[in-house]
């Protein structure tokens, strides 16, 4: 995958106060590598637990758990906002966290949306 706006928009580099497993997501979500472990597989349990495998092979088979799908949620929401995302990048965006999480993140708040 190639680089872009959206990718320097959201790189944790960006937000000093971004923790560890946000980053490890949003590396996961964007397909790059910003932790150590990587994240090799996210996945939201039917009860709304996130949980996370990283990609070491010391690590597989081990899974953490992450958070919970609505803190998640408003999370990528609220770095979408902070990042500047436009409409676009959004859309691309909120397109990229419902293929790698199944999360729906809506309209991007702030921007009028109808």
């Amino acid at each position: 995958m190639t680089e872009g706006p959206l990718h320097a928009k959201l790189d944790p580099q960006r937000f000093p106060n971004m923790s560890l497993p946000m980053a490890a997501i949003l590396g996961f979500v964007l397909e790059r590598q910003y932790t150590t472990p990587a994240l090799a597989d996210v996945q939201v349990t039917p009860d709304g637990h996130v949980l996370g495998w990283p990609s070491e092979e010391e690590c597989v088979g081990h899974s953490m758990h992450l958070g919970v799908e609505a803190d998640l949620r408003a999370n990528l929401s609220r770095l979408g906002m902070a990042a500047g995302l436009d409409q676009q990048e959004w859309t691309l965006f909120a397109a990229m966290v419902r293929s790698q999480l199944g999360i729906e993140l809506g309209e991007l708040a702030g921007k009028g949306g109808s």
